[in-house]
């Protein structure tokens, strides 16, 4: 017997589903047997963070699209370069990538000049401490 077990981020009211969405395990049995029931506490856990990855990547993504724009007046940002972010969990570590942008020029006076922003290692900071973001390299 083989479980195949996928992932399905749906957004909003659709099924539709997403580019990305996948396989996250295949779990192996042999037919009738009943001295491997269930899932071994080492597949638990792999599921689990498997999940909890995905759970975390895909939303972050979906965010981060919606920061690449000026708040005031809605110019593109540009990008300086990406970093990479270690988000601890229970199941484990997850790494999203981390863009850094420059702030944009409707912001730069005198005396504020252009700024490099972290939109996503500012929100963090400011939220949930059930997921907390690590210094990245």
């Amino acid at each position: 017997m083989r479980l195949i077990i996928e992932v399905r981020l749906a957004g909003g009211d659709s099924d539709k589903v997403n580019d990305g969405d996948g396989v996250l395990a295949v779990v192996e049995r042999r037919e009738c047997s009943l001295d491997q029931l269930g899932l071994t506490l080492a597949e638990g856990r792999s599921l689990l963070a498997k999940v909890q990855a995905e759970l975390i990547s895909k939303p972050v993504q979906w965010w981060l699209s919606g920061q690449a724009h000026c708040g005031l007046c809605g110019a593109p940002l540009r990008h300086k370069d990406s970093r990479s972010t270690v988000l601890r969990t229970v199941y484990g570590k997850v790494i999203v990538k981390s863009p850094r942008l420059w702030s944009c020029t409707c912001e730069q006076t005198a005396q504020t000049p252009r700024r490099v922003v972290h939109p996503l290692s500012k929100t963090l900071e400011s939220t949930t401490p059930a997921i907390s973001p690590c210094n990245s390299a």
